[in-house]
């Protein structure tokens, strides 16, 4: 079986990390678990930014501040709960 790479990595976890948001929904501890959860995710978006900015540079020139989220879907497009806001 081939070894994923790194960006597939965090690709998979951010989407099981979507999974686990919509899980927690119904859930007495609800705002606990998505607390940090959360800050999970915030890694995990950090990590995949500078992966794919590792293979393109230029990738978020154009996004102020440099937005994770925004790297992301610049990169890759839109996953787990980083959604495309294009219509």
């Amino acid at each position: 079986m081939p070894r994923m790479n790194t960006q597939t990595k965090l690709v998979f976890a951010l989407e099981h990390v979507a999974h686990l948001h919509d899980l927690f929904e119904d859930n007495e501890y609800a705002e606990y678990l998505t607390g940090h959860l959360i800050t999970l995710e915030c890694e995990l978006e950090r990590q995949l930014a500078n992966e794919l900015h590792k293979k393109n540079p230029q990738l978020g020139e154009r996004v102020q501040g440099n937005n994770n989220k925004e790297v992301i879907k610049e990169g890759i497009g839109a996953i787990g709960r980083i959604k495309d806001q294009s219509p």
